[in-house]
């Protein structure tokens, strides 16, 4: 969410990234459609930290 505000000032004319896709559907009180793709978000900045978990736990 830190990267929201700059992602809507710099981004080009016609081009929504899935952040601000899930932000106008929320702000619009379209939860059952911003659900998954918010969902998306989350689990792709999850799994980075379950494998660099995974790497630096002694075995």
């Amino acid at each position: 969410m830190k990267e929201l505000p700059i992602t809507m000032m710099l981004r080009p004319f016609g081009y929504d990234t899935l952040a601000i896709w899930v932000w106008q559907m929320a702000a619009e009180s379209l939860w059952a459609g911003a659900a998954l793709p918010a969902l998306t978000i989350v689990a792709v900045g999850i799994l980075p930290v379950i494998l660099l978990m995974r790497i630096a736990t002694p075995k």
